[in-house]
């Protein structure tokens, strides 16, 4: 294809991304502040940049996959960061940040003439492996339609969403909330149905022929926790993160919140207890250990 895009952040989710790009015929210029991510990924075929600013001085469409908002927008607007570049036209921020962050990046980024898409991605590095990657955009429909092709290179499902950055985030908090929340239910149910003298298989056995169902007990459950694997390959922190995030989010437009303040509330318990690095399924221990307590 011999087209040369950029890509910040090659760590536990954006390796793979950046990975399917150059599976995909594409040319990467990558940065990353951790040394080990980066010689990972230039082992891949990538080439390497020492700052966001030389990834966008180098190409015109970056891609950047980050952990937190705080990290988001000093990436994006700080010092050396991807505004300062002066041949990147597109930056595609595929980050879990919320509406708030991504708006502010979007009015700092157009200052720049750099157009900004909201390109949130699902599936999480289990999801990457099975090729059930999902990422759905919001940005104007022309920007969209100008960075298609390595969109499409980097996703096996695709949508456009909206034509405002920050409309992908509500979407994405919304599903990453669903997502803690049903293995969070699912948890407790099992560990119940356990306490009954139900074997754990038997009950999820059940519950995937019946209205119970989620992707937490027809897969996490299947593939992390009965056979106490624990490795899904995403940490509990950043999942806890989100659901803050999905909270904030909800006040800021005013829609009811009450059963996901609870789910929020047991996973920011968990980061504060220390599991933060653990495998987002460990969540499993932290709530069996808890017992009957509320």
């Amino acid at each position: 294809m011999n087209v040369r895009l950029g890509f910040i952040g090659v760590g536990d989710m954006g390796r793979p991304l950046a990975r399917r790009l150059l599976r995909a015929g594409f040319a990467l210029t990558v940065h990353d502040t951790n040394d080990q991510a980066l010689a990972a990924i230039v082992a891949d075929g990538a080439d390497a940049a020492p700052s966001a600013q030389a990834v966008a001085d180098a190409v015109e469409i970056v891609f950047a996959c980050l952990p937190s908002p705080t990290i988001s927008e000093r990436v994006a607007l700080g010092e050396h960061g991807v505004a300062q570049g002066s041949r990147v036209r597109h930056y595609i921020e595929m980050s879990t940040i919320g509406g708030a962050t991504m708006e502010r990046l979007a009015q700092g980024l157009g200052e720049r003439r750099i157009g900004l898409l909201d390109a949130p991605v699902s599936g999480g590095p289990t999801g990457e492996r099975a090729g059930r990657l999902t990422c759905f955009v919001a940005t104007p429909r022309a920007q969209f339609e100008a960075c298609e092709a390595a969109l499409r290179g980097m996703s096996d499902r695709l949508f456009h969403v909206g034509e405002r950055p920050g409309q992908a985030q509500v979407l994405k908090l919304a599903n990453n909330m669903l997502n803690a929340a049903n293995l969070t239910l699912a948890i407790e149910m099992v560990l119940m149905a356990g306490r009954a003298g139900i074997d754990e298989a038997t009950a999820i056995e059940v519950i995937n022929v019946s209205t119970g169902r989620s992707r937490a007990t027809e897969e996490t459950f299947k593939a992390q926790i009965l056979n106490r694997s624990f490795s899904t390959g995403a940490r509990l922190d950043i999942l806890a993160k989100d659901t803050e995030l999905a909270i904030k989010q909800a006040r800021t437009l005013g829609t009811p919140h009450h059963a996901a303040t609870a789910v929020q509330q047991l996973w920011t318990q968990a980061v504060t207890e220390g599991h933060g690095s653990d495998d987002l399924s460990r969540i499993y221990e932290f709530i069996a250990q808890a017992g009957g307590k509320s």
